[in-house]
């Protein structure tokens, strides 16, 4: 990189330049001759990696020269994770470049060379323009012959490494774009393995879905991942995904889409998805399939990266992309489902089926959540392993749970509890977590069943406020259930796995399967739709979620809410996708609403349709009162002591 001419530089200026250097680090260092292609190739490569927001070293010719690599390029280049060498045809009559080169080739760094215009060969034997560069090195540093045999060394080692030769890629756009790409994928491969730390097993299972997907194949290629609840599928496709997306123009994480289309949030998703993979903020489809000729040619040109995780159905994926070819070439799209039959009845031929952890992972993860340590460190710790590890068969979540509520018990208890597992059958997975469910204390039992049923999803601290005024030590307990690894915290969302969620449902299910208003909590619309319309409510329910979309118009007595004395929470709410202009006709109350549950913490009523609330509800136990888009003219008469009230929202919309 360095320019053939010398100057003479102030010890103030140089150690100014170093200093400033000092400051930070680089992810490239470009090492170039600046007479030979300063203005040309070299520039085109730098302003995409800036492009690519590569925070990239490049000499501005600021830098005062002398007899020796300055202190600031020595700093430069010892603080930069890769090198680009551009080796050109009069790269080796330049000493500073040479002595740059040294300086890369002993620091051990990556380093990617480029031959542009000149033979990889030739650099590496120094033939052709190098042999006539070293022919006068030779004469002028007879004095310093160590130094020349440095140049030759660090050169032949160079040239043996694998590059980019502009001879055999053209035109220069093209070889830039590859060059650009493979330094996207050594850096990101360098900071994946950090982020990989913990998760056990999936370096062995990303290596075999990457080598089938063919890296560098022109084609549009789509492959699936499939398997049981709780085996890491949307960790494997969420880890890949991160590892090659600086590969591609644009990249979507399509996440929870059997969930969405369950909500009949589906098509906000598909909005969402082509609107950021085209950048265009102002798309709209409003057609069930994706009719538009402009839109599929828009796609048919960019190659994409996508995740569709947990597809439960054909129809959801023909929803999202209609035929499985409208991205464009080097496209690469990953499904995960449990069904086989979805990927097969959308012609996906490439199929990976997620395997059991092998028994050193199972170990090793078990350990990790167990112990805090990577293996048994005592005969106890082996022996507990084994009789845990023979149950959960190799299914990371499982282990998880089971390890995380061991932790910190005393052996005697462990080993208690393991011996449980006996009763538990190796297939059924879900018996085998409602164990840890069962080890819970009460209160933690009812906060899991509160989650899984009404506020999986939902911020964190909204909900430990919602719990606090429902329990003793809410935060605390939250904490509990996250180290026992049944639910967990991304970007301050609750989250929840779906094997975890199910076993949630079934045993309020069965706290009275044939009569859900016996149950302790309704979320299915149906049955909630029949609770209400016979005003079968009784003291038993503490929680009702109902998506008014999913039900016809239903028209509530007077007395619809007076059997329900200890419900806390209530939520009647649209998706987002709903047409407002149909909410007035879903909940109608002709008789007017003789009163709600005093002990109600939470109530959410969308299209509220009264201008009060009942006047003998007691508000005092309120934590959120949502009633937007509702006919409230006045909540109550009189004053209401209001202790815990911290949200309030509601916009009259009776006269619009």
């Amino acid at each position: 990189m360095l320019a053939s001419t010398s100057s003479s530089s102030s010890s103030s200026s140089s150690s100014a330049a170093a200093d400033m250097i000092k400051a930070r680090t680089y992810d490239v260092f470009i090492s170039f001759r600046g007479e030979d292609i300063r203005d040309g190739f070299v520039s085109h490569l730098h302003k995409d990696l800036c492009r690519k927001n590569i925070n990239t070293f490049i000499d501005s010719e600021k830098l005062q020269r002398g007899d020796e690599i300055s202190e600031a390029l020595s700093t430069a280049i010892q603080g930069s994770r890769v090198s680009v060498i551009v080796f050109s045809k009069d790269y080796a009559s330049s000493k500073w470049c040479l002595d740059e080169l040294v300086k890369i080739m002993d620091c051990n760094k990556c380093v990617v060379p480029v031959f542009y215009g000149v033979d990889p060969s030739d650099v590496r034997k120094q033939r052709g323009n190098f042999a006539d560069a070293f022919a006068k090195h030779e004469e002028n540093f007879k004095h310093d012959v160590e130094k020349v045999k440095s140049w030759r060394t660090a050169l032949t080692s160079a040239g043996n490494l694998s590059g980019w030769d502009s001879e055999k890629i053209r035109p220069d756009s093209t070889l830039v774009d590859k060059i650009v790409n493979d330094i996207l994928k050594k850096l990101n491969r360098g900071t994946s393995r950090a982020n990989l730390e913990g998760l056990v097993g999936i370096e062995r299972r990303m290596q075999k879905v990457l080598s089938l997907f063919q890296d560098g194949f022109p084609d549009f290629q789509i492959l699936g991942i499939w398997g049981m609840g709780g085996t890491g599928k949307t960790t494997l496709a969420e880890a890949i995904f991160h590892y090659v997306l600086n590969g591609f123009q644009s990249y979507f994480f399509l996440e929870n889409v059997r969930e969405s289309d369950d909500q009949g949030t589906l098509s906000q998703l598909r909005q969402t998805f082509f609107s950021t993979i085209l950048d265009d903020e102002y798309l709209y489809i409003s057609t069930p399939t994706i009719g538009l000729s402009f839109l599929k040619d828009r796609l048919s040109r960019k190659k994409v990266l996508v995740v569709c995780d947990d597809v439960s159905k054909l129809s959801q994926l023909e929803y999202l992309f209609g035929g499985n070819n409208r991205l464009g070439p080097g496209s690469r799209v990953i499904v995960t489902t449990r069904d086989k039959q979805v990927l097969i009845q959308y012609g996906i031929d490439l199929i990976y089926e997620m395997e059991e952890l092998y028994d050193d992972e199972s170990i090793k993860l078990f350990c990790q959540r167990a112990f805090k340590s990577n293996h048994p460190t005592e005969y106890h710790q082996l022996k507990l392993s084994q009789m845990v590890l023979s149950f959960a068969n190799g299914n990371p979540l499982a282990i998880k749970v089971i390890g995380s509520s061991l932790r910190g018990k005393t052996q005697s208890y462990q080993e208690s509890e393991a011996k449980k597992l006996k009763q538990v059958p190796k297939p059924d997975i879900q018996k085998l977590l409602k164990w840890s469910f069962d080890g819970l204390e009460c209160g933690e039992k009812e906060m899991f069943l509160d989650i899984a049923c009404f506020f999986k999803g939902e911020d964190r601290d909204f909900v430990a406020r919602i719990m606090e005024a429902c329990y003793l030590s809410a935060y605390s307990r939250i904490e509990n259930l996250i180290d026992k690894s049944l639910i967990c915290v991304s970007e301050n969302k609750i989250k929840m796995h779906d094997l975890l969620l199910q076993m949630g449902w079934d045993i309020v299910y069965n706290e009275s399967p044939l009569e859900p208003e016996r149950r302790s909590r309704l979320w299915i619309p149906d049955d909630i739709y029949d609770v209400l319309i016979e005003n079968s409510g009784t003291k038993t329910l503490k929680g009702m979620l109902l998506d008014m979309s999913r039900i016809p118009k239903l028209e509530l007595k007077a007395e619809a809410f007076v059997k329900m004395r200890k419900l806390k929470f209530l939520k009647f709410y649209l998706p987002s996708t709903f047409g407002r202009v149909q909410m007035k006709s879903k909940i109608l109350l002709p008789q007017g609403l003789l009163s709600l549950p005093n002990e109600l913490r939470y109530l959410y009523w969308e299209g509220y349709p009264l201008k009060t609330l009942p006047t003998n509800f007691d508000p005092r136990n309120l934590v959120e009162l949502d009633m937007r888009d509702s006919n409230v003219e006045q909540l109550w008469e009189g004053k209401q002591v209001l202790i815990f009230l911290s949200f309030f929202i509601y916009v009259r919309i009776a006269h619009r």
